[in-house]
């Protein structure tokens, strides 16, 4: 699945499955959707606020907690909220 052209069309569903089995890793698929994000972000302007290496923390947390056998309904997989407040960091 780590080299699968269409994983970002794979439901949520699908990706938390492969991170279960462990056939991807949360740092893996992070790294793909930040990717994703560098390429296609610039003309929509979608994700203003980046914040990849807090990201990246917390995907090994969750890939150590998958090895562990811990599983929970979305853990591993990277998504973004929308907030509604200004935010400065």
């Amino acid at each position: 699945m780590k080299n699968d052209k269409d994983l970002h069309y794979k439901s949520a569903t699908e990706l938390v499955a492969a991170l279960a089995d462990r056939k991807i890793s949360s740092t893996e698929l992070l790294e793909e959707t930040i990717s994703r994000i560098e390429i296609f972000d610039k003309k929509i302007n979608a994700i203003p606020v980046r914040d990849f290496e807090r990201a990246r923390a917390i995907a090994n947390a969750a890939d150590a907690a998958i090895a562990e056998g811990k599983r929970l309904p979305l853990l591993g997989l990277p998504m973004t909220v929308k907030e509604s407040f200004n935010i400065f960091f």
